[in-house]
């Protein structure tokens, strides 16, 4: 199961390689959601709940950036219905122009072939404890 976890995780992140991309396959990247999921974003502690809670994260996200791709670095298999990605973010911002590029880690927990929670860290120790992996 945590193999088949590790390829549904690719497969959803297939689209992140631009802002038009990802806003062009929203109903694709839906479609691996669970009607019932829980994305926990770091910058304010909120929780988006259901597809449109889904939707609507990454709609506010890209909305702050002309340009934007999400760039897997690897997916760890942590064992059950966990995977830990590890991402670079690139982009450039809509208002400020300026470049960013930021590591990004997300634990995704996956039942039944669907993701049904994503908790995002911008701090690997955290990330690793989170999903079981510190030392």
């Amino acid at each position: 199961m945590s193999q088949e976890n590790v390829e549904i995780a690719g497969r959803w992140y297939e689209v992140a390689i631009s802002k038009t991309e990802l806003l062009a396959a929203m109903p694709r990247t839906m479609s691996f959601c669970h009607p019932d999921v829980e994305w926990s974003a770091p910058e304010d502690g909120t929780t988006y709940r259901g597809r449109d809670g889904v939707r609507q994260r990454l709609e506010e996200w890209l909305e702050s950036f002309d340009e934007y791709r999400y760039e897997v670095q690897r997916i760890i298999d942590c064992g059950g219905d966990e995977v830990l990605v590890e991402a670079t973010e690139v982009g450039r911002g809509a208002t400020s122009g300026a470049e960013v590029c930021s590591t990004n880690y997300e634990l995704l927990t996956i039942r039944d072939g669907m993701i049904v929670r994503i908790r995002e860290y911008y701090d690997e120790a955290n990330a690793l404890e989170a999903a079981g992996l510190a030392e």
